[in-house]
């Protein structure tokens, strides 16, 4: 027999305790044939009282293994700074230790980098997120003082490697955690394509939505803290082989209120309903199609959805919003009326 989809009503905040429940109970019995996915729809808003956030700034060489607008977790890949390599065979001239402070204007129109030998004595307490003003010495030594008022978003230590060769000086800036010290001295001949320094990696350090900015030199990873609700409180999407057995195996579970059913008929989903569903919840793909933007929709206007999840379903509009071009707009889901906000490239006119 083949596994259907049906709605589960439980407990509000109880779905997953629910959904490991029958899992375990499934096991128990020897019964995980009966039943495929477990599905709990959620959707993640940024916290807009959680004024925190993580900022990972790379070169414009950087791999960047994420998307602008992408949900990611703590220890997540975000970037990676590719390995320095010796451009001319030569001789190691200088190594010395560096610090890298990167300052941003409070209206984030300017940025800029200061480039500090350790040997100045840099000052303590200068940290990611802390506020300087114009004249606030950034080392002990005279000349490194700042010359603009705003935040620093970002701070690295490194090594200033610099080679002497035939034609002259390259000078090489290396993340000091990815550079062998040992294996790179003073004195020490090295051949061109040698790797100088390895690969960095960042990680992510929180949970969030990423928002990318490109600038010419760099770019930034900014992390906003995200809260998660779920999307339909209280219910939760089964798919199982149902019959006399599992229905009362699963209506027996504790929290579980019943099957939403007509007549004590458990309520299969329909097929768009399914696709809807998986695709709410990134269990399927699908193909973001673009169509041309229309402004003249009124309120109260039944439309047909072309795209995204709930394409294919029909619905009435009770919200317009040019300026974001949005709109809201009321589906039947689920056999409960659902509102649902969609780009006007997502809907068109039913003619």
């Amino acid at each position: 027999m083949q596994k259907k989809w049906y709605i589960l009503q439980t407990f509000s905040g109880m779905e997953y305790k629910v959904k490991e429940l029958i899992e375990e109970k499934a096991r128990l019995y020897e019964k995980e044939k009966m039943f495929g996915k477990i599905l709990i729809p959620e959707e993640s808003e940024i916290d807009l009282t959680n004024k925190k956030l993580e900022r990972v700034v790379v070169s414009e060489d950087a791999h960047v293994y994420i998307k602008n607008g992408e949900n990611v977790k703590k220890g997540d890949l975000l970037a990676e700074e590719p390995a320095v390599l010796v451009k001319n065979t030569g001789t190691i001239v200088e190594v010395k230790n560096y610090r890298k402070i990167i300052v941003e204007t409070k209206d984030k129109k300017f940025t800029k980098t200061f480039l500090i030998p350790e040997s100045a004595k840099i000052i303590g307490g200068l940290k990611v997120n802390s506020t300087i003003h114009v004249g606030i010495p950034l080392a002990k030594e005279p000349g490194y003082e700042a010359d603009l008022d705003g935040v620093i978003i970002s701070i690295e230590k490194l090594k200033r490697v610099v080679i002497q060769h035939n034609e002259g000086k390259d000078v090489y800036l290396i993340f000091r955690e990815n550079f062998d010290s040992n294996a790179f001295r003073k004195g020490t001949y090295v051949e061109k394509g040698q790797i100088l320094g390895n690969k960095k990696q960042y990680k992510a350090k929180s949970s969030g939505k990423v928002e990318i900015r490109d600038f010419a030199t760099r770019k930034e990873i900014i992390i906003l803290k995200t809260k998660i609700s779920r999307l339909f409180p209280g219910y939760m999407f089964i798919e199982m082989i149902l019959n006399k057995e599992t229905q009362e195996m699963v209506k027996n579970i504790p929290y579980v209120i019943n099957f939403i059913n007509i007549g004590g008929t458990p309520v299969r989903l329909k097929t768009k309903e399914v696709k809807a569903l998986l695709r709410l919840t990134g269990e399927e793909s699908y193909e973001v199609k673009e169509s041309k933007i229309r402004a003249d929709y009124e309120l109260g206007e039944h439309v047909r959805i072309v795209s995204g999840p709930f394409e294919y379903f029909t619905g009435k509009i009770t919200y317009i919003d040019l300026h974001k071009q949005t709109v809201k707009v009321t589906i039947n889901m689920f056999g409960r009326e659902t509102e649902v906000e969609l780009g006007l490239t997502e809907i068109e006119k039913i003619d």
